[in-house]
C-alpha cells in the first residue's frame, strides 16, 4: 500500500464531495439513454485485461466519470425504482467502519466487539416484538432473499427431525401469488419439489386470501402431502399489504405448520406510532424477515432473520468439521459463536451499520423517521386521489403508494403507464417503477427515503401528470 494512500484519499474526497448534494440530487447525473449506454472507449476501460498496472491518476479520474455517468443514486430521494432509497450518514459511517479492519464476525476469539455488537442489535430488534424474549433469537444475512431462504430451510429441518428424513419429498411449502420470488427459489434449494409449492390467491389488494390458503392445505393434504411452511407477508413487494397473519394462524392451530413473515418491507412498522398492528401481526409468526436496507436507511443489504424458538437456529450448526474454527462449541447461547447460528461464515461486520444508525437516532428518533414516512405516503395518496389524471389502485397500507393512469379499461391505462413511465425517466431526474398487480400495471412510489420531502412528494406528483401528455 501506498506511503500516501492515493486510493483512499480520493475515494473518500469523491464520497465527501458529492453526499452534501444528495437532498436534490437526480437519480442519474445525465439522461437515461446516456446513462444505460456506455461509449466504445468506456466500455474498452470497463473489459480491457489489465495485463500492466495502470497509471493511478489517469485510472481514478476515468473511474470517477464512469460512477458518475453511468452508476444510479440510490441515495436520492428521487430513486423509486426499488424497495430501499437513501442511506442515513450515521449507517454509512458505520458501514465504512466495519469494512475498515477486515474483519468477520464467525468466531467471538476474532471478533469480540462486533459479536457483542450484533447480539445487541439482534436484540434490539427482538424488544419490538410481542415474543418472549429469554427464548426468540436471530442471525443476521446477506439479504431479505437469503433471510427467507433461511427460514424454509428451518422449517424444512424442524419438519424432518419430527417426521424423518424421508418425508422431504412429501413436504409442502404455500406462499401468496403477491410474495417475493424466493419463497419458492428457497424450497427450491431446499430440496422440496416444485411442484410442492403452492401459490395461494391473493385478493384485489395484494393480501393473501384465508379461503384460497384453505383450500391449498385441503388440496395437499388430499395429495398425501404435509403442510410444512406458511409464507405470509407484511408488506408485499408491490403493494405494501399486509396478509392477515391472525386468520391465517387460526387455519394452522393443530397442524404443525412453520409460520413465516416476510416483513423485509414492513416490519419497519414495528418502531412506528402505528406499530400495534404489527404486532399484533406477528404475534402468529414463527419467524420474521427484517431488512434495514428497506426503509430503516442501513445501506444495502442488510436484514436478518428472528424467530420465535432460538433453539431452531441450532439446526445452523456444522453436523461436522469447523473444529479449527469453533473452539468452543457448547458454550451457552449467549457466548457462542455466531458463525455456529449464522446462514455464512466469512459474515463481515456491517451489523455496526445498524449498530451505529439506532445509538445515534434513538428509539424515538426512528419512531419519527417511520412517522414521517407514512404522512408523506399519505401526503402522495391524497395527492392522487385528487388528481383527474390519476388514480389509486388501493388505499396504502405502509409507506407505498400504487396508482395508474385513469382510462376506459385495464388495456388503456396499461398502455398509457408504459409510455409514461418512459417519459417520467427519460431525463434522468426521477426514476419510478412500474409493476405488475391484479389490476394491471401500477405506478409505485416510496417515501422512506430520509431526505424525501413534502416538496419531493408534490413535485414526483406533478412529474408523473407531466409524463401523461
Amino acid at each position: 500500500m501506498s506511503a500516501d494512500h492515493p486510493y483512499l484519499r480520493w475515494a473518500l474526497r469523491h464520497v465527501l464531495d458529492r453526499v452534501p448534494d444528495d437532498r436534490d440530487a437526480p437519480a442519474f447525473q445525465v439522461s437515461r439513454a446516456e446513462a444505460v449506454t456506455l461509449t466504445p472507449a468506456e466500455r474498452d476501460l470497463v473489459r480491457a485485461y489489465p495485463e500492466e498496472p495502470a497509471d493511478g491518476d489517469a485510472l481514478r479520474r476515468d473511474l470517477a466519470a464512469l460512477l458518475d455517468r453511468h452508476l444510479v443514486n440510490g441515495r436520492s430521494p428521487r430513486f423509486q425504482n426499488q424497495l430501499f432509497s437513501g442511506v442515513e450518514e450515521e449507517a454509512l459511517a458505520g458501514s465504512f467502519l466495519g469494512i475498515f479492519p477486515n474483519n468477520t464476525i464467525s468466531t467471538r476469539e476474532v471478533a469480540p466487539l462486533p459479536s457483542e455488537m450484533e447480539t445487541a442489535v439482534t436484540d434490539w430488534l427482538l424488544r419490538a416484538l410481542p415474543w418472549d424474549r429469554a427464548r426468540s433469537d436471530g442471525t443476521l444475512t446477506p439479504a431479505g432473499s437469503f433471510s427467507n431462504y433461511l427460514a424454509v430451510y428451518l422449517a424444512r429441518r424442524r419438519a424432518t427431525a419430527r417426521l424423518g428424513d424421508d418425508a422431504l419429498l412429501r413436504l409442502a411449502v404455500f406462499t401468496s401469488a403477491a410474495g417475493h420470488y424466493s419463497i419458492p427459489k428457497g424450497a427450491d434449494l431446499c430440496g422440496i419439489p416444485r411442484g410442492n409449492v403452492f401459490e395461494v390467491a391473493a385478493d384485489e389488494c395484494d393480501r393473501m386470501r384465508p379461503d384460497a390458503l384453505a383450500e391449498a392445505l385441503a388440496t395437499a393434504e388430499a395429495r398425501g402431502l404435509v403442510p410444512a411452511f406458511v409464507n405470509a407477508t407484511l408488506g408485499t413487494t408491490v403493494a405494501g399489504a399486509l396478509d392477515p397473519l391472525a386468520e391465517i394462524a387460526a387455519l394452522l392451530a393443530g397442524r404443525n405448520v412453520w409460520l413465516h413473515a416476510d416483513g423485509a418491507w414492513g416490519a419497519l412498522g414495528l418502531l412506528g406510532s402505528e406499530r400495534a398492528r404489527f404486532r399484533d401481526a406477528v404475534a402468529h409468526a414463527d419467524s420474521l424477515t427484517w431488512d434495514a436496507h428497506k426503509g430503516l436507511g442501513a445501506p444495502v443489504a442488510l436484514s436478518f432473520l428472528v424467530v420465535r424458538d432460538a433453539d431452531d437456529l441450532d439446526a445452523l450448526r456444522p453436523p461436522g468439521g469447523g473444529g479449527y474454527l469453533f473452539r468452543d462449541l457448547d458454550a451457552p447461547r449467549d457466548r457462542a459463536d455466531l458463525g455456529l447460528r449464522s446462514l455464512y461464515c466469512g459474515k463481515p461486520f456491517v451489523s455496526l451499520a445498524l449498530w451505529l444508525l439506532w445509538k445515534a437516532k434513538g428509539e424515538s428518533g426512528l419512531r419519527a423517521h417511520v412517522d414521517r414516512a407514512r404522512a408523506l405516503a399519505l401526503r402522495f395518496r391524497d395527492r392522487i386521489a385528487a388528481s383527474p389524471r390519476l388514480e389509486l389502485a388501493h388505499e396504502p397500507e405502509t409507506w407505498v403508494v400504487c396508482f395508474r393512469p385513469r382510462a376506459a379499461d385495464r388495456a388503456a391505462s396499461d398502455a398509457l403507464a408504459e409510455a409514461a413511465r418512459e417519459r417520467i425517466n427519460a431525463s434522468g431526474r426521477w426514476m419510478i417503477n412500474l409493476c405488475p398487480s391484479a389490476g394491471g400495471l401500477v405506478f409505485r412510489a416510496l417515501f422512506v427515503n430520509p431526505l424525501m420531502s413534502e416538496e419531493h412528494v408534490d413535485e414526483l406528483a406533478a412529474h408523473v401528470e407531466a409524463g401523461l401528455a
